[in-house]
């Protein structure tokens, strides 16, 4: 929406790097503080070049993110970086039993070796995301080793349990081990809320779960989906939530904090797309205009583009991915004016649902510009100018989205070379 100061952002970040060395995880002023892990900055990045907002500055921001997913600050340095990098490189994970000061330096704020098994599915992530970048500037030997380090998720994935399961430096699964708590070796959550962290490749992540039916399963006892038929509100509050800042106590959603935030979506790659809007709607029931009315911290502002997002029914699941995720949106007409930069977007797009409401939250059919879209997504290219985005909705789950190959993409399964 507003591209020029999002391009400021973009680049603010890239000067911190030329100037400390390295990218941050979460500046302040002007200095690190190391709060948060994983590598977060490599999708913020990514997604900025997949935009154009790097333009004159691709090569040095991707030397910058190539260097922070490759190596580790010196001890001299403020920065964390990726603490387990080298762990990662050489296992495909960060082991469990690590400790601070020996194995990894301790600089303060949070590390991600003490939180490996998080760590690791940020950092596949992380990395599927730069192979698109990679392979976007040419550089092709990176693009397939960045695209094989984007499916080092799988390293952690306990077949014999069903969920990430943290390991040790010997190949060892971390004995004994309850998923709710684990150990707290997944960052402000569980193997609960992290199991669905894959956005480069929900379609694997599927295959793991068991297939399609599987996986729908599964989230159906993820959200209660069953209790959210009856009771959206009471459910999202008493059986997703323990405490605002509780992220360990359950096995279910938890949409005050980022890590599962996405989770809703994942319906599309398993072939029930109608039951996202469900979850969705009853997820916007925590938001309101009282003292407590966000689930948690915003946390720059996470929460709210979770809540625009979904309420338009366009949700980027994937950073530089260049893709929406479908689904029905919250009111029965919006307005997004696209900000113009150079010839790569702007316009209006507006997004109809007539009837939209609680009741009325099945998509039947969609449009754009008056053709139909079967598929449940759309390429950035086909909104980034605006346009005519129109919904027919339901009160009874309809066959939209349902079929074989009308899911989003999954970026880090399909594009290796």
């Amino acid at each position: 929406m507003e591209p020029g100061v999002a391009r400021d952002v973009a680049l603010s970040v890239v000067a911190i790097g030329r100037d400390g060395g390295w990218l941050p995880r979460w500046a302040l002023a002007n200095s690190e503080t190391n709060i948060m892990t994983g590598d977060p900055v490599t999708p913020f990045l990514v997604e900025a070049w997949s935009k154009g907002l790097l333009a004159g500055h691709e090569d040095e921001a991707y030397a910058l993110l190539k260097k922070n997913a490759t190596s580790t600050p010196p001890a001299d340095s403020p920065y964390n970086g990726r603490s387990g990098v080298d762990y990662y490189r050489e296992l495909g994970y960060v082991p469990s039993g690590l400790k601070l000061g020996t194995d990894c330096a301790d600089k303060g704020g949070d590390n991600d070796c003490v939180h490996p098994a998080s760590a690791t599915l940020e950092y596949s992530a992380a990395d599927a995301a730069l192979a698109l970048m990679a392979r976007g500037l040419g550089h092709r030997a990176d693009a397939r080793m960045f695209a094989e380090r984007g499916q080092t998720y799988r390293t952690l994935w306990d077949a014999s349990i069903g969920q990430f399961r943290p390991r040790t430096a010997d190949g060892a699964w971390v004995t004994p081990y309850d998923p709710v708590e684990a150990g707290r070796q997944f960052h402000e959550g569980g193997a609960y809320q992290y199991q669905w962290l894959v956005p480069q490749d929900p379609a694997g992540l599927v295959g793991l779960m068991g297939g399609r039916s599987a996986t729908e399963k599964r989230l159906d006892d993820f959200f209660a989906y069953g209790k959210l038929l009856t009771d959206p509100a009471g459910t999202a509050r008493k059986d997703w939530i323990s405490a605002p800042y509780d992220y360990y106590g359950k096995p279910t959603y938890n949409p005050n904090n980022e890590p599962d935030l996405h989770a809703p979506y994942m319906y599309l790659w398993a072939g029930a797309p109608a039951k996202a809007a469900t979850v969705v709607r009853a997820a916007m029931t925590l938001f309101t205009t009282g003292p407590d009315g966000m689930t948690g911290n915003d946390d720059l502002g996470t929460m709210s583009a979770w809540y625009v997002f979904s309420s338009l029914g366009l949700y980027p699941t994937m950073s530089g991915g260049d893709f929406l995720a479908l689904s029905s949106p919250q009111f029965s007409s919006a307005v997004v004016r696209i900000g113009h930069y150079g010839t790569r977007q702007g316009g209006t797009l507006t997004v109809t649902a007539p009837g939209a409401s609680d009741a009325n939250r099945y998509v039947r059919s969609v449009s754009l510009n008056g053709r139909n879209v079967a598929r449940t997504w759309l390429d950035w290219d086909q909104v980034a100018h605006g346009g005519k985005l129109a919904h027919r909705l339901s009160t009874e789950p309809s066959s939209w989205g349902t079929g074989r190959g009308a899911e989003p993409p999954s970026v880090g399964a399909t594009r290796k070379g």
